[in-house]
């Protein structure tokens, strides 16, 4: 199947979605995975200035909300990803690509579908049972904000609102679309929800 041309746009966000080679976990200690992770974002942003929403790492894939004033998202994805799968490799003596594909973005235009999504992302460890509290999850830019920590690189406003409003509303279950439909619509160019569709897993 072909891949789907880029649109380019410096007026709304992408979720970005990348799972590792064969949905393997990570051969190195997430926390490894995590500091090669904001390197890579710090030295892709080096060459291709963005501004990143919000960054969740799980065991085998990563989610991303950013904004890319230049409209260049294909050449900052290029630099971060190839940058993280050369740190990877060096940590791990692995030969084999890091990742099972190329990234799969969608646009989001509407602002209540960008709540959705950026809810979405932040609650991805609660929906895996991981944590029960978003900001409880240490591989999520959630919570280096609320622990006011650095990340080496500075994020588009991660908070709306009070902080305790917040992380309420962030914690809460979407009261409009159910997590199905909207990994369905993360799959589109366009971040849309519709019904009665079988939703693809991702």
């Amino acid at each position: 199947m072909p891949r789907k041309p880029i649109i380019r746009t410096n007026l709304c966000p992408y979720h970005i979605y990348i799972r590792t080679n064969n949905k393997e976990w990570f051969d190195i200690p997430m926390s490894t995975v995590w500091n090669y992770c904001l390197k890579s974002i710090k030295y892709a942003q080096n060459h291709h200035p963005v501004e990143i929403q919000a960054f969740v790492l799980m065991t085998n894939h990563y989610h991303l909300l950013i904004w890319t004033p230049n409209c260049d998202i294909d050449r900052f994805m290029f630099f971060m990803n190839s940058h993280l799968s050369k740190l990877i490799r060096r940590e791990t003596g692995r030969i084999n690509r890091i990742f099972g594909d190329r990234y799969k973005w969608s646009i989001v235009k509407d602002q209540k579908y960008y709540q959705t999504v950026l809810r979405y992302i932040y609650q991805n460890p609660n929906r895996k049972g991981i944590t029960q509290e978003c900001q409880n999850y240490k591989f999520s830019t959630l919570s280096y904000v609320i622990q006011n920590e650095d990340l080496g690189f500075k994020l588009k406003e991660p908070i709306f609102g009070e902080t305790k409003t917040f992380l309420e509303w962030v914690n809460q279950e979407d009261d409009k679309f159910s997590a199905t439909k909207i990994k369905d619509a993360l799959t589109r160019p366009e971040f849309k929800i519709k019904n009665n569709r079988t939703s693809r897993r991702i």
